[in-house]
């Protein structure tokens, strides 16, 4: 396997791993349903609230002779009911969520799980609410 694929391997494995778990969350089943809301792509029909993994970045984090990669991920999430504080609940419930990911993959290993941003705001059909949660994940090859 080449690197370039073996890069991408791993980088699915880890979307893949984020996407399964937070879909898993009984927390955030209570929330969105179950199985729980959470997409990879724009979807047209979901019911309210949902999830959408919008973006995922990666970059090389290897140093002192261990392989690693810097992920930053974009979460963003839509309600119409609720208001600011359920909107506002249901990402500190991602949070959560996110920061008690199962560290162990099979190619590497989540060292750091840290957010770096977080909003809600109203979106221009001035009906639905989006919400915002970035964060930052590192990793380091097994």
């Amino acid at each position: 396997m080449t690197e370039i694929a073996a890069r991408e391997t791993r980088d699915a494995e880890l979307v893949d791993h984020v996407l399964t778990s937070l879909r898993a969350d009984a927390r955030l089943q209570t929330l969105i349903g179950d199985p729980a809301r959470i997409f990879d792509d724009a979807t047209r029909a979901a019911l309210y609230p949902f999830i959408v993994l919008e973006r995922c970045e990666r970059r090389d984090a290897s140093a002192a002779g261990v392989s690693g990669a810097e992920y930053r991920l974009q979460f963003a999430s839509r309600s119409r009911t609720g208001g600011q504080l359920a909107a506002k609940t249901l990402l500190a419930t991602l949070r959560i969520a996110l920061q008690s990911l199962e560290p162990s993959l099979t190619r590497q290993h989540i060292v750091l799980i840290h957010p770096t941003y977080s909003d809600v705001m109203r979106a221009p059909n001035r009906q639905t609410l989006r919400g915002v949660l970035r964060v930052r994940i590192i990793t380091e090859e097994i």
